[in-house]
């Protein structure tokens, strides 16, 4: 079974015309569409997964193309796919403890099947207008307009997306490119998987790879902030900071070993380079100090 899809890092900024002096509301979100084929290649179904934090959206997306894979349909079976108990699996010791706003909202058919956390109604809104006219995302917005309309409101919506993540596999090769927003630059890397014996659970190796890095980079960002800081004494010892960061060490180092396990089990070839999480750290130490000292 292959898999070929893209996530993405939408804003919507919704404006009232018949207010103009009010604040626009915006909807953020990370949003992935999974397609599930069966071995003879016959789409059988499609979720939407949407979530705050890009590596959820791709982690949870792994574990229902995994149970797919496994044992069929998810909404065949005799005993319903448990979305909870997945998505605990997901969150990390970190995430518990110190991750805010870790919302996932999961659609089949434009209908929220399971949420966890708070997200933005409006996001519900162009998943049902998507329903209503498949394989046309854009449309969606127009008619998500003329839903408001048709309520007595006039607004207008304005849409920017970002490609966060592009993966496919295809015949035992799978491939993945990565946009990642650090804090120097951007950076876009780009890594292909291969085994030696191929399996169907390939594309599932492929999306888990891909949110450790998204993963671990974010909170190499995190370290990096919070290392400068104590070196310019910006933080009290024994200070919730000192304790997050010890933490996020400790996860980092897990995703390493994520890593690792997925290197010694796989072929995987990265272009330009595979990126360091030590590296992401001390260009996030650069940025803070560069910061720092600009504001004295």
């Amino acid at each position: 079974m292959d898999i070929n899809t893209t996530l993405l890092r939408e804003k919507f900024i919704i404006r009232d015309m018949e207010r103009e002096g009010d604040a626009p509301i915006v909807a953020v979100s990370n949003r992935l569409s999974l397609p599930l084929y069966n071995s003879a290649g016959d789409l059988i179904d499609t979720l939407v997964i949407r979530s705050q934090h890009m590596h959820h959206c791709i982690r949870i997306s792994a574990h229902i193309f995994r149970s797919f894979i496994n044992s069929g349909p998810l909404f065949s079976r005799n005993a319903p796919y448990d979305f909870q108990e997945v998505w605990d699996k997901c969150l990390s010791l970190y995430d518990s403890s110190y991750t805010v706003n870790k919302w996932i909202a999961i659609y089949h058919k434009g209908s929220e099947i399971f949420s966890s956390g708070t997200h933005h109604p409006f996001l519900s809104i162009i998943e049902k207008c998507d329903s209503k006219n498949p394989g046309n995302y854009d449309q969606s917005i127009k008619i998500a307009e003329d839903a408001f309309k048709k309520m007595g409101r006039k607004v207008s919506v304005a849409y920017e997306a970002n490609i966060g993540m592009v993966v496919s596999t295809k015949s035992g090769m799978g491939r993945c490119g990565l946009i990642h927003r650090g804090a120097e630059k951007n950076s876009t890397f780009n890594f292909s998987v291969s085994q030696d014996e191929p399996t169907n659970i390939l594309p599932v190796y492929c999306l888990n790879i891909g949110a450790a890095f998204l993963e671990g980079l974010q909170l190499s960002y995190a370290a990096g902030i919070i290392n400068d800081k104590k070196r310019l004494l910006l933080t009290e010892k024994y200070s919730l900071e000192e304790k997050k960061l010890e933490a996020v060490i400790f996860r980092i180092g897990e995703l390493n070993l994520e890593l690792r396990g997925f290197e010694n089990r796989l072929n995987i070839k990265f272009r330009p380079e595979k990126p360091e999480f030590s590296e992401a750290i001390k260009s996030a130490e650069r940025f803070h100090r560069k910061n720092y000292q600009e504001k004295l």
